[in-house]
């Protein structure tokens, strides 16, 4: 069975069936599964999680898997689904498993829908890799003074206007109300964390990061305020996860895909590499019926 480090929070059952108004729909055999969301005609895997894609214990085959593929499509063709949509995790996070997943999938008859880019930061022993700029960047950062902490979930409302008047800024959409992701961190209290950058009491960076399993932090929100943004305390921000990620043993710290549904944003994608940040693909997989 997998270990609990390997494990991810989203493959979970506590995760995946959250609502329970919400249809799931579970295929197994031979100790391998996965998790649908049904809309209409299309079984998505899964639509209101980061990534789905199959739970497979180590050493599983191409042939154990593709088994489980062909139960998954019968039952679709019998139940009058028309797209099968599988959302995988990044690479990264476990290639010996993403790689059977992959082939399994091709030679079952599916295409990539979409090509996502993830960009991941290496935890190491030493400083976190930042250009030149984002070093002084740094360095400025310090000496206003500002200070960076692990703040607790009272600070969630202010931390959540601060994150949409950053996202908006840049014409991002905000993809949870304020109450849904309340609930999360109501529900995952050890796996969803909140950090802050504070120019003495007032916050004016803040980060919501998810705790994918025991050795991946994965940065799901991320905001400053726009006053502060030329002193970038984005720069502290990201350099204190880091250092918490050293702290708390894990390996990556994953920044998020800077794609959306395979289209890069080429700004966002150039910002994330000064930190260091190096490409794993987040693929998208389909089968029409």
């Amino acid at each position: 069975m997998d270990s609990p480090a390997s494990i991810f929070l989203f493959h979970k059952p506590e995760f995946i069936f959250r609502y329970p108004e919400n249809q799931i729909i579970t295929f197994e055999e031979s100790g391998s599964r996965i998790h649908f969301s049904r809309i209409g005609n299309v079984l998505i895997s899964l639509d209101k999680s980061p990534f789905g894609s199959f739970v497979i214990t180590s050493g599983t085959t191409k042939n154990k898997l593709s088994s489980l593929v062909e139960k998954i499509e019968d039952w679709s063709r019998q139940d009058g689904i028309a797209n099968l949509l599988i959302r995988s995790f990044p690479e990264i996070y476990e290639p010996e498993q993403n790689a059977v997943i992959k082939e399994t999938l091709i030679g079952s008859g599916f295409s990539i829908k979409y090509e996502d880019i993830t960009q991941v930061i290496q935890i190491t022993e030493g400083s976190m890799h930042l250009n030149t700029h984002k070093k002084r960047r740094l360095r400025q950062a310090e000496s206003l003074d500002f200070s960076f902490r692990e703040i607790p979930v009272n600070h969630l409302e202010e931390a959540y206007s601060l994150i949409v008047e950053s996202r908006e800024s840049k014409g991002y959409p905000v993809t949870m109300m304020f109450r849904d992701l309340e609930a999360m961190f109501k529900l995952f209290p050890s796996d969803y964390l909140l950090f802050g950058v504070f120019d003495k009491n007032k916050l004016i960076a803040t980060s919501v990061c998810i705790k994918v399993n025991d050795k991946i932090l994965y940065c799901f929100y991320i905001g400053d305020a726009l006053a502060f943004r030329p002193h970038s305390p984005i720069t502290l921000l990201i350099n204190g996860i880091y250092e918490y990620c050293q702290a708390n043993d894990f390996e990556m710290l994953d920044l998020g895909i800077s794609t959306d549904k395979g289209i890069i944003n080429k700004g966002l994608y150039a910002f994330k590499k000064t930190f260091g940040s190096f490409d794993s693909y987040k693929l998208t997989f389909l089968k029409q019926f």
